[in-house]
């Protein structure tokens, strides 16, 4: 399986993080976190002010595939606890769910064709062959703080992915567990700013990737 690299901007002060440190940091309804046992009726995630990124865990993502539209789309979704990114002053939020998908003419993902990245609350489309790839692997370029993802370097509006801080080519890509459909928000934030919602809940971009796909730049 064909799986992508992604290079932080040398700003960059948070990483990818398995969905278990939310259980370390955060409480729900004024209760310690358990992934396990979420509450079924929603509710929302609340982390510290103080927070910072923890040291020392796995950097981790999470791996699904999708049989659609004769080609299986296999997305690679990874977690942030914070996104400090703001236009003004305004848009930072707790909790920040991101993703990069590849669709393939096999299941086992050896064979790409499309590529589609997450950037706010729209995404970018390229071919395989027009991505850069190292090794057959498609480089994406994540933008300081608010972790939009892209295909070239470079600064655009008040994103910036210069790419020269930390390469993650070994993720450990895991499988989603029953939180990814859970109904609430992965964090307190609100307005402008609002945290995500799980990644079963996020419409197209999880039961039509070939309609984000689409309808991505």
């Amino acid at each position: 399986m064909i799986t992508p690299i992604f290079k932080l901007d040398s700003r960059e002060k948070w990483r990818p993080q398995p969905v278990e440190t939310v259980e370390l940091l955060g409480t729900i309804r004024k209760k310690p976190i358990d992934l396990a046992k979420l509450p079924k009726s929603g509710g929302r995630m609340d982390f510290p002010p103080d927070m910072k990124d923890p040291k020392g865990t796995p950097v981790v993502g999470y791996h699904r595939v999708v049989e659609r539209a004769h080609l299986y789309w296999h997305q690679f979704w990874v977690w942030y606890l914070y996104n400090p990114w703001a236009i003004a002053g305004v848009g930072v939020h707790e909790g920040d769910w991101e993703f990069v998908q590849i669709a393939t003419v096999d299941e086992a993902g050896d064979r790409p064709v499309l590529l589609t990245a997450s950037q706010h609350k729209t995404g970018e489309k390229r071919e395989y062959w027009g991505c850069e790839l190292l090794k057959g692997r498609p480089v994406i370029y994540v933008a300081r703080d608010s972790h939009a993802n892209f295909f070239t370097a470079g600064a655009r509006g008040s994103d910036d992915a210069n790419g020269k801080g930390k390469v993650l080519d070994a993720i450990e890509w895991r499988e989603f567990g029953p939180w990814a459909t859970w109904p609430g928000r992965w964090g307190n934030s609100d307005g402008v700013g609002q945290s995500p919602q799980s990644p079963g809940s996020q419409a197209e971009r999880w039961s039509q990737p070939e309609v984000y796909h689409a309808r991505a730049r």
